[in-house]
């Protein structure tokens, strides 16, 4: 639910640039434009990366609140901030209260996903990890296509309501994970790192029900306990200065690296000003093609369990970096030959389609979720959060800059600006190469001693885990001599 609340307003945010209703409260009249009515590249800019400003502040501070108050705790802060938002940007006509909506809308959402994330990771059992993280992706995809479907039919309306209904439709579901929040404990790993092992214990085995027995579950903590017992062995501190320790350096920048990958990929481009850029390339339809792209999204999302588990992470990454920049360059080729055209224009609706349909199913959902699970347990929140923080101020500079380069009142690219994005997709292809382990159906355990025992990122998959393994046989000798006592 805070995947797709973050899809939704993704996908809602790219229409109302278009929308008669908002370009009357925040935009100017231009006859000669399509429409009638245009809007400023300030406008376009802060509306946009303002969110990822907010996200920036609040993704950096997750890691230490998670810490602090869990990752529920987090969670419902995030909520919080949600309502706080959503009502400033219904209620205010001035342009600098919506900034100021869009901003604190960027705080709510950078919590959301951080520690909506490293729940996920933290409770899923390693061999449906990659499944859980399908189903991240999914929920983005699926909140961005219903925001656009939203947009679409609000879009006909002429006052104020065509962009204020979608946004009253975001406090649909803080309140559903609100309520959610109430009956789920707070996660196994995080209770064990804080020394409550009856507690973690306890969690476990509400989270694994019936498909665990009792020994596999004692097994697993056992794991869990040992894992954070090393870690504080070779440090103890907890901190943001911690991530840049001999120690932890080479995972903090790996996360990091990958984390990068969503906003290297150029997803900001295609989603964000996908409806705006159809509309100057021709598109008489920009909408119902953003509903289109959504759609495509979405399938390549749905695609995943297909080769999840089945195929290993370093090639999902790989393959999706290279075909995401035969797309791009497609793209700017077709704009760079034509210009803008029917012919030009349906080739980059079709390469972005073909864009979104691989993006959705290998570096988005794959990049942040190897970008997880390397961190160690101790500095997990902290981790991520950092990596969420630099990728989103990156998110925020793109989405920045981005009118520079297509808007027609400034440099006007146009399609060409993919030509940054061809090249920024093959640099993802080379980082995974040299740097990137593999960590399909790994533990996050298995995962720490293999970086503790400085095993080589090509050996990863076949490296025997021998610490994890004794941390569980004591478990089952243990068991296994009880009866006798």
């Amino acid at each position: 639910m805070a995947m797709f609340e973050y899809g939704l307003d993704q996908g809602m945010v790219n229409g109302f640039q278009a929308m008669p209703g908002f370009l009357i409260d925040f935009g100017f009249k231009d006859p000669k434009l399509p429409g009638g009515y245009g809007i400023s590249t300030t406008v376009q800019q802060l509306i946009s990366s303002l969110v990822s400003a907010g996200m920036f502040v609040s993704t950096f501070f997750a890691g230490w609140l998670s810490n602090k108050i869990g990752r529920k705790g987090g969670l419902w802060v995030g909520i919080l901030l949600m309502f706080l938002s959503v009502t400033i940007q219904i209620a205010v006509v001035d342009v600098r209260a919506l900034y100021v909506g869009r901003i604190i809308l960027g705080f709510s959402n950078g919590l959301l996903l951080v520690c909506a994330q490293l729940y996920i990771q933290e409770t899923t059992p390693s061999n449906l990890r990659s499944f859980g993280y399908t189903m991240y992706q999914f929920w983005i995809s699926f909140g961005a296509l219903l925001g656009t479907i939203i947009n679409n039919e609000t879009s006909r309306r002429l006052d104020r309501s065509s962009y204020r209904i979608p946004l009253g439709v975001l406090y649909i579901i803080p309140v559903l994970l609100g309520l959610t929040l109430i009956f789920l404990p707070e996660t196994p790993r995080h209770l064990a790192a804080k020394g409550r092992y009856e507690q973690a214990t306890q969690a476990l085995r509400f989270l694994r029900d019936d498909a665990y027995s009792d020994l596999q579950v004692e097994e697993e903590i056992a794991e869990i306990k040992h894992a954070i017992d090393t870690d504080k062995e070779l440090a103890s501190g907890v901190g943001y200065l911690e991530l840049f320790h001999p120690v932890a350096l080479k995972r903090t920048l790996t996360s990091l690296g990958l984390g990068l990958f969503s906003a290297a990929n150029g997803v900001p481009f295609v989603v964000q000003y996908g409806i705006y850029f159809f509309l100057l390339s021709g598109d008489t339809q920009p909408f119902r093609d953003g509903v289109i792209l959504s759609c495509v999204g979405l399938a390549g999302v749905m695609l995943t369990p297909f080769f999840t588990g089945r195929v290993g992470k370093r090639t999902i990454l790989m393959v999706g970096g290279f075909l995401q920049s035969l797309c791009m360059l497609g793209m700017a080729l077709s704009y760079s030959v034509r210009g803008i055209d029917k012919v030009s224009g349906k080739v980059i609706i079709a390469m972005a389609s073909i864009y979104m349909f691989v993006a959705s199913s290998t570096t988005s959902p794959f990049s942040w979720q190897v970008a997880g699970e390397i961190p160690a347990q101790r500095l997990r929140g902290h981790t991520f959060g950092f990596t969420n923080s630099v990728t989103f101020l990156c998110g925020w500079s793109i989405t920045f800059t981005i009118p520079y380069f297509i808007n027609p009142t400034a440099l006007n690219w146009g399609a060409q600006y993919a030509y940054i994005w061809f090249v920024a997709n093959l640099f993802i292809c080379v980082f995974t190469f040299f740097v990137v382990p593999e960590t399909n159906k790994r533990t996050l355990e298995e995962i720490d001693e293999c970086y503790n025992q400085k095993v080589p990122v090509r050996k990863f998959p076949s490296y025997q885990c021998v610490g994890t393994l004794s941390s569980r046989m004591e478990v089952v000798e243990h068991a296994a001599k009880e009866p006798q006592q």
